[in-house]
């Protein structure tokens, strides 16, 4: 068993890590939208995950390298079960979280599938031999195709002409909207105007169906939708739930415009500023 000092060593090396963390990924998003769940976060920016993991060595180790290395395989057995549980946490739609949508079986062994192959991006060995890791997984690309619902209904939108925009910024700032990875734009009637439904599988895998940021400025500047993009006002939280938004009937009439190019919908190439 592990004295009472070495407890308290690992424990204040591990809440350092969790520190360093936050800091170093803080710095990495800028603006960018962060949210903390459990022992990870996620970046909705730039579509990643990151988790933390500890591993102590076991108490019958022969040698040194023998304890390091299964206090390295630990800490990467706990990352994988924070990851899980910060997937867990995550909004998949308005009406559905991580933990909804693996409730199937299926749905959690692809998941797992996924993520069982994360990149350890930090490595930290203390002097007890206790081991802690910084671990990430793309939220993009097969986790996503993995945990948001395939289109009930593709939509078709307009593509006539040449494009003028290169995406659309949903400035959602004051409504305190929740990031998802499956995100709908309604109408005043609720009708959809963007979402799943509308995004290529392609796009959908490659880049997720939104991107979050935290100021107008980052969002025009961001390489998503960098160029010309629409800005639309979302003037309220559908419900239920409290991530797909709302806007005006008159902005929902310019893009659907049939006699526009809108092929940047299909694309994914949409950024929504949040609080």
């Amino acid at each position: 068993m592990r004295s009472v000092s070495g407890i308290l060593r690992w424990a204040a090396a591990a809440g350092a890590l969790v520190v360093a963390m936050a800091a170093a990924h803080a710095a990495e998003a800028g603006s960018g939208a962060v949210q903390k769940i459990g022992h990870g976060e996620i970046n909705w920016t730039d579509q990643y995950v990151v988790a933390t993991g500890s591993g102590a060595p076991p108490p019958g180790a022969v040698n040194v390298a023998q304890a390091r290395l299964a206090a390295e395989r630990a800490a990467k057995m706990d990352a994988f079960r924070n990851i899980l549980e910060v997937l867990k946490g995550a909004q998949v739609t308005a009406k559905s979280t991580g933990a909804d949508e693996m409730s199937n079986g299926t749905i959690k062994s692809k998941v797992e599938g996924v993520i069982k192959n994360f990149k350890v991006v930090d490595t930290k060995y203390y002097s007890d031999g206790s081991v802690d890791v910084i671990v990430r997984v793309e939220l993009k690309g097969d986790l996503s195709d993995a945990l948001v619902p395939d289109a009930a209904k593709p939509v078709a939108v307009p593509a006539a002409g040449a494009a003028k925009n290169s995406g659309l910024i949903v400035n959602a700032k004051g409504l305190q909207a929740v990031p998802a990875m499956a995100p709908r734009i309604v109408d005043e009637a609720g009708n959809e105007i963007y979402g799943v439904n509308v995004v290529t599988e392609a796009a959908a895998k490659e880049s997720g169906i939104a991107g979050y940021v935290k100021d107008l400025d980052s969002a025009q500047g961001h390489s998503r939708v960098k160029g010309t993009p629409v800005v639309v006002r979302a003037i309220r939280l559908a419900t239920p739930g409290k991530s797909d938004l709302v806007i005006s009937n008159a902005d929902a009439e310019k893009l659907k415009d049939p006699n526009s190019n809108q092929s940047y919908l299909a694309q994914g190439k949409v950024i929504i500023v949040i609080d």
